[in-house]
């Protein structure tokens, strides 16, 4: 029985875990298909899904709608890869779906590429959407710009233009703009009598500070005309009534040359400007001798300082009229295009300056206020159209650029003949000879002093004085004070019958001709 009872429990267990390993495999397969019917399950709700979607996009391609880009198939044409890459930006950005419809490379180099578009979407708004995005998707890509985005009445298409580089090269820019040499050239050639107009910032100072630079390098000529012979010495004098408050000038380029440097003294300049005339007058060997440049810095805001700042401008008015051929020049720069917004002035009196407008904005702001005067409609259509292809220019080039003094400026002269385009110069162009500057201011001292000058009268003086070039230049005597008078003869005729008139000229009444008294002959 014992035997028989374990051989029974021993079955017992043998049948058992065979039904716990039956049970078990069941289970698991039974899990296996569960798995299986959820993920067969799933894929059928994904295929569901995208049939869903697939509807969706069907019954938008129906009504005429994008719900994702189109690209064009170019083969390895750059312009191609660019049209495809616009509109993956614009749709991974601004989720705006494109169709690339293709592209045409104009002579000008400029590219167009034609997209489809959405057509429950305003086109309107698309061309909107494109353009507050060109920026960044021209610095995205490499594009120089993207010139234009425009919808065509033709068709239901909208047009990119884009451009690799501006649209003038190097070699055409020549034709249009002169160089920073050539600028400097004409402002040494011609008379000394300029107004800078340009926006804060933008170069008026440091133009000024190379334009007098040049100048004292190339001399002065006779009565501040154009032609004539070199006038021996230059004096330049500087008012500019925001250097002492100003955090923006610290390095004032002019520094050397500046007498008045607040408000205040900027106004008793132009006193000062009036007494140095009137002594020219009186004295014309020292004008001869010493031309005088008066720069000023913001003289608009210098006059409207003034008590009576139209008073004050007409009397500057009269000082540029009066004294202009007694070797006296004048740099002044301001903001304001329009000549009648300094204080006094009207824009009849432009022609008291030959007027250099600095930057693109402020030239285009000068032709459209008084272009029309001085060009030819053709001639007008021709530099506005210029200044758009040289803007870009600038803009390109001065991308590069790190320096602010370096950066590329162009300026409109205008020449009585003609408008005249230039590259302006930068501050690195400055170059002071400071011991000849001091040495001229001393001579001039010298020249003035009682014992060479007293009560208008040029005296005798035993010791020339030297100019900053070394020539030798004696004061002609004109009369002694306290002895006898000097005889002199007519450049004309060599006549010594000499009458003084009332102007300070001498009338020979032997051939009747009138004549300065620093060109008569004294003996």
């Amino acid at each position: 029985m014992q035997n028989w009872s374990e051989k029974v429990a021993h079955g017992h267990q043998s049948k058992a875990e065979i039904i716990k390993s039956l049970a078990s495999s069941y289970n698991d397969n039974l899990d296996e298909i569960n798995q299986s019917v959820d993920q067969e399950r799933e894929n059928y709700l994904e295929q569901i899904e995208l049939l869903n979607m697939r509807v969706g996009q069907l019954q938008h391609e129906l009504q005429g709608d994008l719900v994702e880009p189109v690209y064009g198939d170019f083969g390895f044409d750059i312009n191609g890869k660019i049209a495809n890459e616009i509109a993956r930006n614009l749709f991974s950005d601004i989720s705006l779906a494109l169709s690339v419809k293709g592209f045409q490379v104009k002579p000008d180099g400029v590219v167009d590429i034609g997209y489809g578009y959405s057509h429950s979407v305003h086109p309107k708004a698309v061309v909107e959407a494109i353009n507050q995005h060109s920026e960044t998707i021209a610095k995205k890509l490499g594009l120089f710009k993207i010139t234009s985005v425009r919808k065509l009445e033709v068709t239901d298409c909208i047009v990119v233009s884009y451009r690799m580089e501006p649209a003038i090269k190097a070699d055409e820019i020549k034709l249009m703009v002169g160089t920073p040499d050539e600028f400097i050239n004409y402002v040494v050639s011609h008379p000394i009598r300029y107004r800078l107009i340009a926006d804060p910032g933008v170069g008026k100072t440091p133009t000024t500070a190379v334009m007098i630079s040049e100048i004292l390098k190339a001399g002065c000529t006779r009565g501040n005309t154009g032609k004539g012979e070199k006038v021996p010495n230059t004096l330049v004098t500087v008012s500019y009534p925001g250097a002492v408050a100003s955090l923006k000038d610290s390095n004032y380029p002019l520094e050397h040359f500046l007498k008045y440097g607040d408000t205040t003294a900027a106004i008793k300049s132009f006193d000062d400007c009036l007494d140095d005339g009137n002594f020219r007058v009186q004295n014309p060997t020292f004008a001869a001798n010493f031309f005088q440049i008066w720069a000023w810095d913001e003289l608009d805001n210098t006059l409207n300082s003034c008590s009576e700042p139209y008073k004050a401008g007409e009397n500057l008015k009269k000082i540029f009229k009066q004294f202009g051929h007694n070797n006296i020049g004048w740099i002044v720069s301001g903001q304001s295009v329009m000549t009648k917004q300094i204080p006094g002035f009207t824009n009849d009196d432009r022609s008291l300056f030959t007027e250099i407008i600095i930057g693109i904005p402020k030239i285009r702001h000068y032709l459209n206020t008084y272009g029309k005067g001085k060009n030819s409609e053709s001639n007008l259509a021709k530099l506005t159209r210029n200044l758009d292809a040289i803007e870009e220019y600038i803009d390109h080039k001065n991308e590069l650029v790190t320096d602010d003094a370096r950066l590329l400026r162009v300026a409109l002269v205008v020449d009585s003949r003609s408008p005249k385009l230039y590259f302006l110069p930068n501050l690195d162009k400055v170059s002071f000879n400071y011991q000849e500057i001091e040495e001229t201011k001393r001579l001039a001292r010298l020249a003035k002093s009682p014992g060479t000058i007293g009560n208008g009268l040029e005296t005798e003086s035993s010791k020339p004085y030297t100019p900053s070039n070394g020539q030798m230049v004696s004061l002609p005597p004109k009369t002694t004070i306290g002895g006898s008078h000097q005889s002199g003869t007519s450049p004309h005729c060599g006549s010594a019958n000499l009458k003084l008139q009332n102007d300070d000229r001498y009338r020979c009444l032997g051939c009747k001709k009138r004549t300065v008294s620093n060109k008569i002959v004294w003996k």
